[in-house]
């Protein structure tokens, strides 16, 4: 039977690659090419890609041996099979020719029965590579679990059998923490670990994956209650305490987004985009919070495109120069309201529409690497300003610069302050920390924070009362400034018990040694409230809307 393998003979003797030629034919293989030295038969070679080449050893110019090496240190050629032909039946050189890589050793003259198991040989320990390539390409080796293309795959087959069927996303946010404080098998065993107890735990689960480092996916078909698949995950992640370990392991802070198929309004979807709405889903969670288990909403599917356009569109713009820092000024509100500092507020200048807030366009990012990027050029810009501003600043002044605790724990925007800002004008700075979701580090987060404010920078945490800022995280995370959100702010002026809340958190503020600004200020009789109950510092549209640098400078001289 003619067989499918192309095979190059590189011989400088035309003789041989003849008899080579014609032997090969009686055993079927018609796919020949030939090369009469080292040189041409590395150009053969890269012309096209043989599945076996059988080489002489002792050619003139370029020898065998060197074809060889040459073949093994490149990326594409290095995994052509070699099978090394020479006259010298000497088991040193065939020892040292298996040593630089060769498949097998052919003694001359080549025998019929030699050649035909030789090659056979070769192509079946290919053949049983690429098996096992396949096998691995398909299993996670940390977890030896199925991974991501198995998973795809498997619910690929499910939705061409038109079986309905649930897609489990868990994402476990303490992953990364096992990983640093134990090792990276003990982070792999604790995954081992939940996906066992989903086996045993659900008996009609279908394929428990690692789809990512710290997410494991499964699928449940023939399923359309997603409200008894909720109500089952809630139950298994809101289990004891002592279940928990002894279950699971040192896996802790789980959350679980479930997504349908078919979707609840009938929209088409592939097995991709689906397991990238429960991954988006799944990571955004937090799993301090109440609801821990979600569905992934299938109208999702339009946000998450429209967060990819502003993702790609506000990278181009970074880079192209659209982004702008305004300044709104903080005023003492003892006296006469006289500006002693002042928040820096991304704009985007967008080709298309217009000056953006940062509400317009974080959200896509903030959970991306571009937030990094952003972070930094915020506080290079910040930095500038500063030195440009010199000895013509206030004494007393601050500029604060908002960043996100996961820019802090890299360390980078600590180098940048570093290197960046000279000791003098240190004491102008303020960092403020913006999170609305949970600090994912906060070891690494407090440090950080540690650092700035030996380096004479002012520390403030930004928001307090709303999503992640919050008393607890008072005690744990070094700040000078704690800045009261406008929810506290709004309608005070005609709300006693909401009077009485913002007079206790700025007392409390002040018991702990902290200064307090109140953002958001927009009415007079907001105002004349917070003067009332000894607001130190405000900010907000009712005294000044941020301003570009230039007007921003003019207002404050």
């Amino acid at each position: 039977m003619t067989q499918d393998a192309r095979i190059l003979i590189v011989d400088d003797d035309e003789g041989s690659r003849f008899m080579l030629r014609r032997r090969l034919k009686q055993l079927g293989f018609l796919n020949l090419g030939e090369a009469h030295d080292g040189a041409t038969a590395l150009i053969e070679a890269r012309r096209q890609l043989p599945d076996i080449m059988l080489l002489d050893v002792m050619m003139p110019g370029t020898d065998g041996l060197t074809v060889l090496c040459a073949m093994r240190a490149d990326e594409y050629l290095r995994d052509v099979a070699v099978i090394m032909v020479s006259a010298n039946d000497k088991m040193d050189l065939a020892a040292h020719c298996i040593e630089l890589g060769a498949e097998d050793y052919l003694g001359k003259p080549v025998l019929m029965p030699m050649l035909n198991a030789r090659i056979a040989s070769v192509l079946e320990r290919r053949r049983l590579r690429a098996v096992e390539r396949a096998f691995l390409s398909r299993f996670d080796a940390e977890t030896e679990l199925p991974n991501r293309i198995a998973l795809l795959e498997r619910t690929e087959r499910l939705m061409a059998s038109g079986r309905p069927l649930a897609l489990v996303v868990v994402a476990c946010s303490n992953h990364a923490n096992i990983a640093l404080g134990t090792d990276e098998d003990e982070a792999a065993d604790s995954l081992r670990k939940l996906a066992a107890y989903v086996q045993a735990r659900w008996a009609q689960v279908d394929t428990v994956a690692r789809i990512a480092e710290d997410m494991l996916g499964w699928l449940i078909p023939e399923t359309r209650d997603s409200r008894q698949i909720v109500m089952e995950m809630q139950a298994a992640l809101g289990m004891s305490a002592r279940d928990s370990s002894r279950m699971l392991g040192s896996v802790r802070a789980l959350t679980a987004a479930i997504a349908m198929w078919p979707a609840g309004d009938g929209a088409p979807v592939e097995s991709a985009e689906l397991l990238r709405l429960a991954m988006s889903e799944a990571a955004r969670i937090d799993p301090l919070g109440d609801e821990r288990v979600i569905l992934a909403d299938p109208s999702l599917r339009t946000r998450a495109r429209e967060s990819l356009a502003v993702h790609q569109q506000l990278e181009h713009g970074l880079d192209r120069g659209e982004l702008e820092l305004y300044f709104q000024p903080i005023f003492a509100v003892a006296g006469d309201l006289c500006p002693v500092g002042a928040e820096a507020l991304l704009r985007w200048n967008h080709p298309e529409r217009g000056l953006l807030g940062p509400g317009a366009f974080l959200g896509a990012v903030e959970h991306t690497p571009l937030m990094h990027r952003l972070d930094a050029w915020v506080v290079e810009q910040a930095i500038a300003s500063l030195i440009a501003w010199g000895d013509g600043l206030p004494p007393a002044f601050r500029l604060h610069v908002n960043v996100t605790a996961r820019s802090l724990a890299s360390g980078r925007l600590t180098e940048i302050l570093i290197n960046g800002l000279p000791k003098a004008l240190r004491k102008h700075l303020a960092v403020e920390l913006t999170e609305r979701m949970h600090v994912p580090d906060m070891p690494a987060c407090a440090a950080a924070l540690r650092c700035l404010r030996e380096l004479g920078i002012h520390v403030a945490l930004d928001d307090f009362g709303t999503g992640f800022s919050s008393l607890s995280h008072v005690s744990l995370l070094p700040c000078d400034t704690m800045k009261i959100d406008r929810s506290f702010v709004s309608g005070v002026d005609h709300d006693a018990s909401m009077r009485c809340l913002l007079e206790s958190l700025i007392g409390m503020a002040k018991s702990l040694g902290l200064t307090v600004i109140v953002e958001g200020v927009e009415q007079n009789g907001e105002l004349t409230v917070l003067r009332e109950v000894g607001c130190p510092l405000v900010q907000g549209y009712l005294l000044s809307e941020p301003r570009r640098e230039a007007e921003f400078l003019r207002y404050l001289h």
